[in-house]
């Protein structure tokens, strides 16, 4: 699943590719991925303007349109975001394309259809409206508001990390390795961290979505950009502790998969 380093990239692509470009064509290949938006409506607000600023929030991108309002970008269990020259042909799974004037075409694609492009009038009012919390690298979100985020929350610390409403950006994959780094066990409930696990635990928060975004990584592609001593290449069955060595334990917490070293986690 994209996780904010991952949604990172996708920015990055839009914004080195797209920018201020016209966009000539929009073709929608499967009209649920707009919800309850009509394929027309989201065609004629895009057809001849033009793209001129991306911002990220968590998992979501937003790109400003000319015209007013802004497209946004959800990318759900397998979406992302290519941009592809004339005679490259469509992405396997796009379902939405923007054909540009002078050159090339910005595909989203998405194979498993859950994941939503839409338009909104205001990037603001559609984060709040999707409850999110303080995207993990705001620079707002320091230790103190960190802390006042999430420690009357009497829940496992993985799930916690997960909770888009709280901190919004990382998921099941990005959870593990910060919990990993921060040898700290993710079925231990957040409020019974001790000052120095908590404080630890802020600190490879960043450090470990900071490298991840430095480095072009994401949560399934490109594991290989991950330093050495990274948890995510051996995310897998049989997947063996980059520390230790020791097999990792395998579990379930709320619902979604942990992965977990029992000699550096205790778990």
């Amino acid at each position: 699943m994209p996780e904010l380093p991952d949604v990172e990239g996708f920015k990055r692509v839009l914004a080195k590719n797209a920018l201020r470009k016209t966009i000539d064509q929009v073709v929608v290949s499967d009209a649920r991925i707009l919800g309850k938006l009509p394929v027309g409506t989201f065609a004629s607000r895009l057809k001849g303007a033009k793209l001129i600023a991306v911002r990220r929030h968590g998992k979501h991108l937003m790109a400003n349109i000319d015209r007013g309002g802004w497209l946004t970008l959800h990318f759900g269990m397998t979406g992302a975001l290519q941009f592809v020259g004339k005679p490259d042909g469509e992405p396997p799974f796009t379902r939405v394309r923007l054909d540009f004037a002078d050159d090339g075409s910005l595909a989203y694609t998405n194979k498993r259809m859950i994941g939503r492009v839409g338009l909104v009038e205001d990037a603001a009012d559609f984060i709040a409206a999707e409850k999110l919390g303080l995207d993990a690298l705001d620079r707002r979100l320091d230790f103190d508001a960190f802390r006042t985020a999430v420690l009357s929350l009497k829940r496992d610390v993985k799930s916690v990390l997960m909770e888009q409403q709280v901190i919004a950006g990382i998921g099941n994959i990005y959870s593990d390795e910060i919990l990993f780094q921060a040898r700290i066990n993710p079925a231990e409930r957040i409020d019974k961290l001790s000052p120095n696990q908590f404080k630890h635990l802020f600190v490879e928060m960043r450090r470990v979505l900071k490298t991840a975004v430095a480095r072009g990584a994401g949560s399934e592609q490109f594991v290989e950009r991950m330093p050495k001593g990274s948890l995510l290449p051996e995310r897998d069955k049989g997947g063996r502790c980059p520390r230790c060595r020791s097999v990792l334990k395998i579990f379930k917490i709320g619902g979604r998969t942990a992965y977990c070293c029992p000699q550096c986690q205790g778990c």
